[in-house]
């Protein structure tokens, strides 16, 4: 039988979230019950199901005949291809299965205008599919330690074209009150990226108010040297603030459902596309406390901005106290769906 790529189908949803499961088993089997079920929960047969519904999905499946041999799960991001999951049954490795898929894969990036294509190894003593990567032109970009996230990461990269002067550099802002954590949560993306080996620039800026003022952080990072740190609109913007004074400029806004209702009230937000998250609802009824509205945010900002992180683990960055709240939180932000 001849091995075809094909994109994911509704019909084989069910066989392929399945395959999936079964490599998260693998990969984790030495793993409590519990981070098995986090991976899996991302790639539910609901979820994939909406998802090969997106513009940006790239799901594909590997058959032989009717049954599902293989699967892709990737999606594009301002004209970078990511590349989340490749699987191969196991009876079925060592035939280049994988090989054609990723070859595939990149050549569906390339007719849709990206620029890069990428992956993100949470899997480092897995030499084989680096060595995939590796043979399809991937170059290794940045390793960030096991100390970090508590997992040993790899970035690995695939130039398709010239980056696009736009795409260069990334210009985020959020903003909130004082006492809603954007200083950590800014400082902490800021150590992300640095990790990435991406330059960073940071502004904090405060109110005039002693206490209780506004307080917003501009953020930019970029692959090559940044000329300004400053700017008047950013690409995407995190709005936490319930107050008319915090203004937030932005291509796309991520916006606390506290802070603006589902209909415009004409404040002096800005926000031609916006996505509203109950941030404050979800602190309160998952996590029993409002302190953790910071964390959610971050997690659902990471998935915007395209950061691919499997496993986030913020010991170094993160006071002990809150350490696994923290980090639970960040990931409930980071795989949230409305």
């Amino acid at each position: 039988m001849k091995y075809e790529i094909r994109e994911l189908a509704e019909p084989d949803v069910k066989e392929t979230v399945k395959l999936f499961q079964a490599i998260i088993d693998e990969l984790h089997a030495e793993s409590p019950a519990s981070e098995r079920k986090h991976f899996k929960a991302a790639y539910t047969v609901k979820k994939v199901t909406e998802h090969i519904t997106e513009k940006d999905s790239v799901y594909l499946v590997g058959k032989l005949g009717e049954e599902i041999v293989s699967f892709m799960f990737a999606w594009i991001t301002d004209g970078i291809g990511n590349i989340h999951w490749l699987g191969v049954k196991l009876p079925f490795r060592g035939k280049g299965y994988s090989k054609i898929l990723l070859d595939e894969t990149i050549n569906l990036f390339t007719k849709r205008s990206c620029y890069e294509a990428r992956i993100f190894s949470s899997y480092p003593k897995e030499r084989g599919i680096h060595q995939l990567f590796r043979s399809s032109g991937f170059e290794q970009k940045a390793t960030i330690d096991e100390q970090f996230f508590g997992v040993s990461i790899i970035q690995m990269v695939k130039v398709l074209a010239p980056t696009p002067l736009k795409m260069r550099e990334k210009k985020i802002i959020l903003a909130g009150e004082a006492g809603q954590g954007i200083k950590l949560m800014a400082h902490t993306l800021g150590n992300i990226l640095a990790k990435m080996n991406k330059e960073v620039s940071l502004n904090i800026i405060y109110g005039a108010a002693v206490r209780g003022g506004e307080i917003t952080a501009e953020l930019i990072y970029s692959d090559e040297k940044i000329e300004t740190p400053f700017f008047e609109k950013a690409d995407v913007g995190l709005c936490l603030s319930k107050s008319k004074k915090a203004l937030v400029n932005a291509k796309e806004i991520i916006i606390d459902t506290a802070a603006c209702n589902q209909e415009c009230t004409g404040c002096d937000i800005i926000c031609p596309v916006s996505d509203r998250v109950p941030f404050s609802q979800i602190s309160s009824d998952e996590f029993n406390s409002p302190v953790f509205v910071n964390m959610i945010a971050l997690g659902r900002l990471l998935s915007m901005i395209g950061i691919k992180i499997e496993a986030i683990d913020f010991r170094s960055e993160l006071h002990a106290r809150f350490q696994e709240e923290n980090t639970r939180a960040i990931k409930y932000g980071y795989t949230y769906q409305d």
